[in-house]
């Protein structure tokens, strides 16, 4: 029994092991700094300015670093999906430059990259390798991956211009049932409408001709 314990451990170390040697010696040290960090707040660990991360962002962001970092700075936790490290902002101290920021580190890869989000719109800023052949494409989380799909951009931005409309505009709620295709909620909106104007006319103002 006690033989079989021992391969077990050492098998599970293998198991933690091996990813680390199949990485570049710089990937290591980003995983070995990362990792622990999973959980914790990046401003309460200081993450923005381990050199390993600042001197790596500075270089891949250039002009949007400083914007970039502001928005980082306001995520509450680094997080973990399989290889992926990556952290979301939270909310927008500078709304005029950015809306939401994310980075995302792949341990499978050694690749950074950045999204950076305005209008809706992703400016995707990554890491390329001149040992590769080929463009490399980010790999993004959960949290993330919708930003880069057209389809759910544009359904994200009807449902905001929607939601907009029916806050400034009460009788908007057509349009919401005609963007999403709802025609029934359409039909039953214009009745419900037309029925609120005949049991409420509108009075008429008296107009007096001019002596």
């Amino acid at each position: 029994m006690r033989c079989l314990h021992i391969i077990w451990l050492a098998l599970m170390l293998n198991a933690c092991v091996a990813p680390l040697l199949l990485m570049s010696p710089q990937g290591q040290l980003m995983w070995a700094l990362l990792k622990p960090l999973v959980g914790l707040n990046p401003n309460d660990v200081g993450l923005f300015e381990q050199p390993l991360i600042k001197d790596r962002m500075k270089a891949l962001l250039g002009d949007n670093y400083e914007t970039t970092v502001s928005l980082l700075k306001t995520a509450d936790k680094i997080q973990q999906e399989g290889p992926l490290f990556y952290m979301v902002s939270t909310y927008t101290p500078v709304p005029e430059m950015a809306e939401k920021a994310g980075f995302v580190w792949n341990s499978e890869t050694n690749q950074m990259a950045v999204m950076l989000l305005t209008g809706g719109s992703p400016k995707i800023i990554s890491e390329q390798f001149t040992d590769q052949v080929e463009k490399l494409v980010p790999s993004w989380p959960k949290e993330l991956a919708d930003y880069t799909d057209p389809q759910k951009l544009q359904q994200k931005a009807i449902d905001a211009g929607t939601e907009k409309l029916q806050e400034q505009v009460p009788a908007a709620a057509p349009l919401k049932a005609v963007a999403t295709g709802d025609i029934k909620a359409t039909q039953e909106a214009v009745l419900e409408k037309a029925v609120s104007e005949v049991v409420a006319p509108t009075p008429v103002k008296e107009v007096k001709p001019v002596q």
